[in-house]
């Protein structure tokens, strides 16, 4: 037993563990729920939310916010001093690099609900929504920071600096999302989500393989590069990056599309909020299994599709080795400055000539990071239950990982809770807290994978809120509903 426990845990570590978060929100008994799983759904015929509703979307509006990283936390990089330092903040990068993983990942995600309505049809659930999402996801590799911290004469002296990751993906798109879901059987039910997407702005390094080796007899360097970035937004248009091989020099143009010293806002609905220039789709797929009256398995695939940026779709690509050996430092004893000048022009040209810079005006497809969420709920009682989910997105080839553990329970008629205890980003103090609140048609929610960033956050890693309004008709109890927790919504 003790062998499959570990062998369990080291193929569970082996994955990078990182995840946007909607671990606790994924047994709660809320319409949101679905957002994890389109199999998902409760008792009631009618459910109306979203900013753009009347009332309850201004009473209460909707928000999910979502910070993470993987490598460190805000305490282990500023703190107060020691001795005469005492009083005062310091920028701590030796205790900041001995947390850092190789390669550390940040995230920000924030979705706006504009409006989300489903109606339960005899033997079918039918949704649909609208709704705007920015995700960022910043990737940054240790040995960048080590290289800003201490140069490339010590712990890096003779061995490659690895730089590959570094970059960012940051997209914001609207979604239209019209969903389905149905009991094929007393065991099965299952559901689909199609959306369609409207890109906003979009930044992509598709490719980053950088690698810096300094070596340690004559401190020549070596610079590796293998790079290609995408971008599209509506402000302005890259029309010429090239090198100019008549002049030696670098060649740059660009167009200003939206003037942002004089912009009014009937250009920036036009260029910006309305803009449907970048079209995409993406599927989002689930199922929930009735194994007994007691254990209860669910599945769900999200995010699956792409977006077609076309708008001032701008691309880069760079790829070259470069040696350099060491200045020749007479040109800088001259006391003309523009001698000076010209020698580092001629230097910084001939570096970016050997790369061979390319630019792209081409349509490029992103693919939107997707999710998967394979877990189980176990009914101790009618009134509680226990959970276990795991939680994969995939980003730049790899899985990012959590674990999550939670506790459900519908204490009355009009109130109930979650408790949950996730492991991911190397981090394992995420406590998770969620409870839903019915007050006549209306329901209010919060939910969070984290309550200690809210309590300590110069320790946390993790920062996750979502709250909102729901406007609930026609909910009576159902026996085998599909919602998690048949009992939990009145």
């Amino acid at each position: 037993m003790k062998r499959i426990v570990l062998i369990i845990a080291a193929f569970y570590l082996s994955f990078s563990l990182y995840a946007q978060q909607n671990q606790t929100l994924y047994f709660m008994s809320v319409p949101q729920a679905n957002i994890t799983n389109p199999a998902l759904y409760g008792p009631c015929k009618l459910t109306i939310s979203g900013l753009l509703i009347p009332v309850s979307g201004q009473l209460m509006p909707p928000l999910y916010l979502n910070y993470n990283n993987n490598g460190f936390s805000y305490k282990q990089f500023i703190h107060h001093g020691n001795g005469l330092m005492s009083d005062s903040l310091i920028f701590d990068f030796p205790n900041l690099i001995d947390k850092m993983r190789r390669v550390n990942y940040l995230s920000f995600e924030t979705h706006i609900p504009w409006i989300n309505v489903s109606y339960i049809w005899r033997n079918w659930y039918f949704s649909f929504g609208v709704n705007e999402r920015i995700n960022a996801m910043l990737s940054l590799p240790k040995d960048l920071v080590v290289l800003a911290w201490e140069g490339n004469g010590k712990s890096l002296l003779g061995q490659d600096a690895f730089l590959n990751f570094l970059g960012a993906n940051i997209n914001w798109h609207r979604e239209y999302a019209i969903g389905a879901a149905t009991s094929i059987n007393s065991k099965w039910t299952v559901g689909a989500r199609a959306k369609l997407l409207f890109g906003k702005a979009n930044l992509w390094f598709k490719n980053n393989q950088l690698t810096w080796n300094t070596n340690k007899d004559d401190f020549s360097y070596t610079f590796d590069a293998d790079m290609e970035v995408h971008s599209s937004q509506p402000f302005f248009d890259i029309t010429k990056f090239q090198y100019d091989d008549v002049n030696d020099s670098l060649m740059f143009e660009m167009d200003t599309l939206i003037n942002m010293d004089n912009v009014d806002f009937n250009t920036i609905k036009k260029q910006v909020i309305f803009n449907a220039k970048n079209k995409g789709v993406a599927l989002d797929l689930g199922a929930k299994y009735i194994f007994n009256n007691k254990i209860t398995l669910y599945g769900s695939l999200l995010d699956v599709g792409f977006i077609r940026y076309k708008q001032n779709a701008d691309g880069l690509k760079a790829k070259g080795n470069f040696y350099f050996d060491g200045w020749d430092i007479q040109p800088y004893f001259q006391k003309d400055d523009s001698v000076i000048k010209a020698h580092a022009d001629a230097f910084r040209d001939s570096v970016i000539k050997l790369f061979d810079p390319t630019l792209i005006n081409k349509a490029y497809n992103y693919w939107l990071p997707s999710r998967l969420y394979l877990g189980g709920t176990y009914q101790l009682t009618e009134k509680y239950n226990v959970g276990a989910l795991f939680r994969g997105e995939f980003y730049l080839k790899r899985i990012h990982a959590a674990l999550t553990l939670s506790g459900n329970a519908k204490f009355t008629k009009w109130l109930s809770t979650s408790v949950s205890y996730t492991v991911q980003n190397n981090s394992f103090t995420n406590v998770g807290l969620g409870f839903a609140m019915k007050f006549g048609f209306y329901q209010w929610y919060m939910v969070s994978d984290n309550v200690m960033g809210f309590i300590w956050p110069q320790s946390s890693r993790n920062f996750n809120l979502r709250m909102g309004l729901n406007m609930i008709f026609g909910c009576k109890k159902k026996e085998n509903s599909t919602m998690l927790n048949t009992n939990f919504v009145q």
